[in-house]
């Protein structure tokens, strides 16, 4: 099931700080950091937002595979 527009703004709302928070120390240690949420809304751009996530939320078989794929180039 895929999650309505409110509960996505409220849930967004809870992540954006959490977001900014593992950014900002990410950047002070010095750590790789996979943002996810940029990769997805690029991929969903020309795939569609079911491909990555068929609910919004969880990544699919697809989603996962971007995001392996995306921490193998990060880290290698």
């Amino acid at each position: 099931m895929r999650i309505g527009e409110k509960e996505r703004e409220e849930w967004r709302t809870g992540l954006d700080p959490k977001i900014q928070a593992v950014r900002k120390l990410a950047r002070k240690y010095g750590a790789h950091l996979l943002a996810p949420d940029g990769m997805f809304a690029e991929l969903a751009a020309t795939t569609g937002p079911e491909y990555c996530a068929a609910d919004g939320v969880h990544p699919t078989p697809a989603g996962h595979t971007a995001l392996a794929a995306a921490w193998l180039r990060l880290v290698a």
